[in-house]
Formats: structure tokens, C-alpha cells, sequence
């Protein structure tokens, strides 16, 4: 049913006892001239030979998956016949082509409300994430900068996509605990990419794993920091310093253009931004992830008082 291989881009083989095994597939794509994201994101769990996820795409203050242009994105959907993530049509509407396996992808998605169109061409190797700080979440997990090319078409109108993105991948046992907090950031341009995991620290967040890259090469980060604001309870401005393992250094301060959150899985709510990244040599445009375990969430916005 799942064709599996040793290559980044196919399904892994896994312990037939793993029923929590996981393996997912991200492409997310902007138009910041329309404040726009898409998403076209799967997951699969070949224990229990089931799928779920779809396409998404959001515009400026949308906020939530009932006011997104598009929101398909289903759970538990049941997998016929052979699967190869390297070549796969699913019946949601998607199809993803290897088209130079590690460095070049095709994806299309299509319902009877909209029409997506896009073409990855990694502009760095793929990065190997460690489990340092994410062991829930997966075994192995790759992040990669890319350009993405196409178009979506949603409610009569149709948005050119033409930006320097990211992917990932990732495999392994998820289980969502009722602990995960947890910070995701990253930007991109065609000289400069840089990843940050983070997690609260003291008065601000500590940044405890990433990249850097400048002009091709690229370094894990050892050490960094951000500070969040928020103005009445919403996003307002990021400012990030980090260090790679080369010495070399980054500042930057996001603003978001979008915001959207949804329940990507059980337990675990994830707030999404389209950011525009002030660096010291330009900008670049990436995003905020901010990931919570719903108990966590709760008693965060209880805190806060708002909510009782």
C-alpha cells in the first residue's frame, strides 16, 4: 500500500506496532503583494492506512478556517491501493511530482472552487533537522528553501505566486502531548535563508536550534533570542538575534501581514503569519508558526483573562 524507500522523498518503513507513525509533506507558498498563503500540506499514517490534511489558503486578517477563501482539509481519509510519495495522486484533489528528487517539485490541487498550481526549485541542499527539543514531533525532519512558481485560483480571481519559500518533510512517531510550546520561524531570499526553533525563556524565548545561510553556506545555529509582542492579544512584531556554529550572526525584526490558526492535529493548535523580515542587508519575507498544546493554550488565554 505504501511504497517505501531510503531516499528523503518517500515513505519510511516503520515498526508495525507504530500506529502513531507519521509521515508528512509541506509545501507553503506566499504572494505578500496580496498578503496571501497556501499551504499544501499531508499527512499519512500507513499503520492505520489513513491520510488527512489538503489545501488551505488564507488572505490578510482571515483569522480562522471558517472565514479562509479555501480551507479542505480532511482527517482519516482511507488510502486505495499503492502509494509513492514520489509520485502520488491523491482522490482529495492533489498530485506531488519528484521532479529531481531533493531539489525539484510539482504540485496541483484541484476542487470545484479552486485551482492551484506550483513549482518548487530547492536554492539549498535539504537540512537534516536533530530531534534536540522536538523528539514528539518526529524522528527525522528536513527543512529546504526553495523558489516557488505558479498560481491560485480561488473565487473568480487568479493570484501569480513567484517567492523564495520553504519546504519540509518528516517522519516518526507524533504523539501531541499536552506540553508542546513551541516557536517556528524562518525567511527567505535568494542569498540568505534562515530556520529558528524556539521555546519560552525567562522574559523572552530562546532560540535552541536552526540555520543560517548566506550566499550557499549554510551553518547550524548554536545559540539565539527573540522577544514577541503583541498588542490586544494579537502579533504584532518579532526581533530575533541568532549565531551559527561559524560565528556569523543575524538581527531581524518581523511584522505579520496575515494571520490564520487552525488544529492541524489533535491536541495541538498552531498559529500561522505571513512575515516580512527587516535584516540588515534587506528584507526577506517567511513566517511565524506558533504552536501550542490546547490545554497549554487555555490556561495561557485564561491567564491573560480572556477567557474564564
Amino acid at each position: 500500500m505504501f511504497v517505501t524507500g531510503d531516499s528523503i522523498d518517500s515513505f519510511h518503513p516503520w515498526p508495525a506496532d507504530a500506529l502513531n507513525w507519521t509521515e508528512a509533506a509541506w509545501f507553503g507558498a506566499w504572494a505578500p503583494e496580496h498578503a496571501l498563503t497556501v499551504y499544501l500540506y499531508h499527512w499519512f499514517r500507513p499503520a492505520l492506512g489513513i491520510y488527512g490534511g489538503g489545501c488551505i489558503v488564507w488572505i490578510g486578517d482571515t483569522g480562522v478556517p471558517w472565514e479562509a477563501p479555501l480551507f479542505q482539509y480532511d482527517v482519516n481519509r482511507p488510502v486505495r491501493g499503492d502509494l509513492d510519495l514520489r509520485d502520488m495522486t491523491l482522490d482529495n484533489g492533489f498530485r506531488l511530482r519528484v521532479l529531481r528528487p531533493g531539489h525539484d517539485y510539482e504540485m496541483t490541487f484541484r476542487n470545484p472552487r479552486a485551482s492551484v498550481a506550483l513549482r518548487f526549485t530547492a536554492t539549498t541542499a535539504p537540512d537534516l533537522t536533530d530531534r534536540r527539543g522536538t523528539s514528539d514531533f518526529f524522528a527525522g525532519h528536513v527543512d529546504q528553501p526553495g523558489r516557488y512558481t505558479g498560481h491560485v485560483e480561488i473565487e473568480g480571481r487568479r493570484y501569480a505566486v513567484d517567492c523564495i519559500g520553504i519546504r519540509d518533510r518528516s517522519w516518526g512517531p507524533r504523539e501531541i502531548g499536552d506540553d508542546v510550546r513551541m516557536g517556528y520561524c524562518h525567511g527567505e531570499t535568494e542569498d540568505l535563508a534562515f530556520l529558528a526553533f524556539s521555546r519560552p525563556s525567562g522574559s523572552g524565548e530562546e532560540i535552541y536550534k536552526g540555520y543560517l545561510s548566506l550566499d550557499g553556506v549554510r551553518h547550524d545555529v548554536v545559540r539565539g533570542s527573540r522577544r514577541v509582542s503583541h498588542v490586544d492579544g494579537r502579533l504584532s512584531h518579532i526581533a530575533l538575534e541568532l549565531e551559527d556554529e561559524a560565528g556569523r550572526t543575524l538581527t531581524g525584526h518581523g511584522t505579520p501581514l496575515n494571520r490564520f490558526s487552525y488544529t492541524s492535529y489533535p491536541n495541538l493548535l498552531s498559529h500561522h503569519y505571513l512575515m516580512r523580515w527587516d535584516l540588515p542587508n534587506g528584507s526577506a519575507f517567511g513566517e511565524e508558526q506558533d504552536l501550542w498544546s490546547v490545554p497549554l493554550w487555555r490556561e495561557h488565554r485564561q491567564a491573560a483573562g480572556g477567557m474564564r
